[in-house]
């Protein structure tokens, strides 16, 4: 057996059935079990010809094996009639969801059968579960007497609106989340409020927590450019998702920008559900309608840059979604990556970082526009307000809530682990 420093001959899979590009959780977790020396290997999936040369741009220079178990992209005759398969038995097993109430793992997705198996000729040490369609396959890893380990980047059971939820396999997914948060060699999720919340609910070990943030290193490569704001003289809010739709508290910003005695720009980035923008703006007078700005979505690489020109981070997150309530998304640490002033809904996930950096986030009662300005109105009105906001947000990010942190923390985790199956 090798050594505890012989960690090259660690293979570890990282199993996430996501593009690489939607989920740069993963893409940090591999860079980071890398950099301590062990063999990884990311599961994942090729869905849309118009995402290679960005998947490829991390994929190429990455220090980790890229595998999609699934490329839709792949036009020669026996890949096309593999993926038409795969895709209407995952119809047919969601239409037996809707009539039925029946559970079964491709409603998670087609990519489950093909993450299995894959997972399964590269016999790991290790396994690291990621996002929903991972949890199913770890609970066959377990039964084949591999090691796994969870990340809880959002509670699965308990994300998304009431209708989304109704057409997963619940059932599954909880016992899923339940044997794997109790029998997996180490968990770990992306707040206190979410670790204290899994271990109440599946009386599992506490997970450890590791924030969905990125490294500040980053900041020493800000193009410098102006290319989301029209007029820099009026204080800019920003607020970025992959998806622009309801539940996520862009209604009462929405109600709350004719409040406010400053005018502002508001910039959304991310692709809109159907009809969702409009409805968004309807209520709003033509004035302040014309400086809201929508904005598709850009590379992780491209991001901070993009948010670095704004003066307000914007997160509405919603206590209705479990999930929500306990997370914290991303969006707080890329804003304090930012150097921005940050207000926020009172989240339990928000209202845990608030009360670590006070003078980075200023909280609101969520749902409720009249507290959303009486949080924005000080921002909006002193660049002085909004200056020391900033500073903080650095500042704490930096003390606490870092990738660099995180990142130590895991590779701690994980190393303590294979060493000791010397």
């Amino acid at each position: 057996m090798p050594g505890p420093m012989d960690r090259s001959r660690r293979r570890i899979a990282i199993v996430s059935g996501f593009q690489i590009i939607n989920n740069p959780r993963v893409v940090k977790e591999a860079d980071a079990l890398a950099a301590a020396g062990h063999d990884v290997t990311v599961l994942s999936a090729i869905n849309n010809a118009a995402d290679l040369p960005r998947i490829r741009a991390i994929a190429d220079v990455a220090a980790w094996r890229h595998l999609p178990v699934v490329d839709l992209t792949d036009t020669s005759p026996a890949s096309r009639l593999r993926n038409t398969t795969m895709r209407m038995a995952a119809r047919l097993a969601r239409e037996a969801r809707t009539r039925f109430g029946y559970d079964h793992p491709l409603q998670l997705g087609h990519e489950t059968g093909p993450l299995l198996r894959a997972a399964r000729r590269l016999g790991a040490d290790l396994y690291s579960l990621h996002l929903e369609k991972s949890p199913w396959v770890g609970l066959k890893l377990l039964a084949d007497g591999r090691h796994v380990r969870m990340d809880g980047e959002d509670w699965d059971t308990q994300d998304g609106l009431p209708a989304d939820r109704a057409k997963r396999p619940i059932r599954l997914m909880r016992q899923a989340e339940n044997e794997l948060l109790n029998r997996s060699v180490h968990a770990t999720a992306t707040s206190r409020s979410m670790a204290d919340a899994l271990v109440a609910a599946y009386g599992c070990p506490r997970p450890e927590v590791i924030y969905n943030s990125f490294p500040t290193s980053d900041r020493d490569h800000l193009d410098g450019l102006i290319l989301d704001r029209k007029d820099t003289s009026l204080p800019s809010i920003t607020w970025f998702s992959q998806t622009i739709g309801p539940g996520r508290g862009l209604e009462t910003l929405m109600q709350a920008l004719p409040m406010l005695t400053v005018p502002v720009e508001v910039h959304l980035r991310g692709t809109p559900r159907a009809g969702y923008i409009e409805a968004l703006l309807s209520d709003l007078p033509p004035d302040i309608r014309a400086r809201v700005y929508i904005h598709p979505q850009v590379p992780q690489s491209e991001l901070l840059s993009r948010l670095s020109e704004h003066d307000i981070g914007f997160c509405g997150e919603l206590s209705d979604c479990v999930s929500r309530d306990v997370t914290i998304t991303n969006k707080v640490f890329e804003y304090m990556r930012a150097g921005q002033a940050i207000v926020a809904s009172d989240t339990l996930g928000q209202t845990e970082v608030a009360n670590t950096a006070p003078n980075a986030v200023r909280l609101f009662a969520q749902g409720n526009a009249a507290s959303l300005v009486s949080a924005l109105e000080p921002l909006a009105a002193s660049p002085v307000a909004r200056q020391a906001a900033a500073q903080a947000s650095i500042d704490a990010l930096e003390d606490h809530f870092s990738w660099e942190i995180s990142m130590a923390r895991l590779q701690r985790q994980v190393d303590g682990f294979l060493d000791a199956l010397d």
